[in-house]
């Protein structure tokens, strides 16, 4: 017997991204003086005070196996949620929504969630967020990566995806985009809920960072389903995938949701009772009173509007930086990415992420992710402020404009 015991199908997903960082920087030493770390996008902004008392009220719940489901209180929070945030009409119900232990989880399951009689491609955008990649290989779709470019809004090209209708299982798309952070409008959104009804494949839109936003709050994929109506289920053939993660500052609660098309949610909960741990009750409750709180959502989307004003202010007019719609993370277009990250780190004593470690070549051969560095803007005002000064001759060198 020979070879690996292990799926070959997990290699050829590729190295994650912070070892190849760690990689390419080791052996290069960094100047004197404290480092920023500006490759992971973890929230640094606090949770709300309250969180940890209502878990430690939940307790008792600890007793007991959760529901696939979930619990009934958060299936109405995150229902009730979504119908305020984006004014939906009809309403969406408590039974259209499910929770998953955090987005990762259901953005996986959705490569076994969708069926293969009508097409076998999976279609996301690149740059993405890996567990897109992980949905399709891993399950036995045909991944299609489409280039996200910046001369076409940082979108997929929705001519692309009616081209290969017929043969698509699954469409993932990003709104607001990681990490760009661009957002899709009402018509982007409108033409790819039709685009899966007139073709019968499963269209899922990430919107984890969708109250993380500067000025004008996202349009959504459910709204885009209100607008447009349908005879039956509204919201037939679509799941918006959200979390608390971003918008609560909670990424240890681990709870993500997946709302839209009943049959849909359906075959997730049945999945998941095969395939999954369920979330936690205590988390759920927690989660439920987060979802009807909206003054922590402002205090955290406060926090990150002061540090893009501030790379506004810092870095602004300099090539190669543009500032984004939403999101955590500055994207920003330079003449080499692995050498500006060595150079950030060299120079500067930052870490930053290569464009091209977040994204493979696109099927038309082009590499959208290559040419930039992602900057995650998540630590307190005074540490990002510095690391923006440093930051800010290597762009100029390096940056490269539109």
């Amino acid at each position: 017997m020979s070879g690996t015991l292990v799926n070959p199908e997990i290699a050829r997903l590729g190295a994650h991204p912070f070892p190849r960082v760690a990689a390419l920087l080791e052996g290069i030493e960094p100047p004197p003086g404290p480092v920023v770390d500006l490759t992971i996008g973890e929230p640094r902004v606090a949770p709300p005070e309250w969180l940890g008392a209502r878990l430690a009220e939940h307790g008792s719940t600890l007793g007991s196996y959760p529901r696939n489901e979930g619990t009934a209180a958060f299936r109405e929070a995150a229902s009730g949620w979504l119908n305020r945030r984006f004014e939906l009409d009809p309403p969406l119900a408590p039974d259209a929504v499910m929770p998953s232990s955090g987005a990762r989880e259901v953005l996986f399951q959705l490569g076994l969630l969708a069926a293969r009689d009508r097409g076998r491609l999976a279609l996301m955008p690149t740059p993405h967020y890996a567990p897109y990649r992980a949905a399709a290989r891993l399950t036995g779709l045909d991944a299609v990566f489409l280039p996200s470019a910046e001369d076409g809004g940082f979108l997929p090209d929705l001519g692309e995806v009616d081209r290969l209708g017929p043969e698509i299982a699954l469409l993932t798309v990003c709104s607001p985009t990681n990490p760009e952070g661009a957002v899709a409008d009402r018509e982007y959104l409108g033409r790819a809920v039709r685009l899966a009804r007139r073709h019968g494949f499963v269209l899922a839109v990430d919107e984890c960072y969708s109250e993380i936003y500067r000025t004008q709050a996202p349009y959504g994929v459910l709204r885009a389903c209100a607008d447009l109506g349908a005879d039956g289920d509204p919201y037939a053939q679509v799941l918006a995938v959200n979390s608390l993660s971003k918008r609560s500052s909670a990424p240890g609660l681990r709870i993500g949701f997946a709302a839209g098309d009943r049959e849909l949610v359906k075959g997730l909960i049945d999945l998941r009772a095969y395939a999954a741990g369920t979330v936690g009750c205590p988390n759920m409750a927690a989660a439920a009173d987060l979802l009807d709180d909206e003054s922590h959502v402002e205090r955290i989307r406060g926090f990150y509007r002061e540090l893009f004003d501030a790379a506004d202010a810092i870095l602004g007019g300099l090539p190669g930086y543009r500032s984004p719609e939403a999101g955590m993370f500055l994207w920003l277009r330079v003449d080499d990415d692995e050498a500006a990250a060595v150079e950030c780190w060299e120079s500067a004593g930052l870490r930053v992420v290569p464009g091209s470690y977040l994204g493979p070549e696109a099927h038309d051969g082009t590499w959208p992710a290559a040419g930039y560095v992602r900057v995650a803007m998540v630590h307190d005002l005074a540490t990002t402020r510095q690391a923006l000064e440093r930051l800010a001759p290597i762009l100029l060198k390096r940056g490269v404009a539109a």
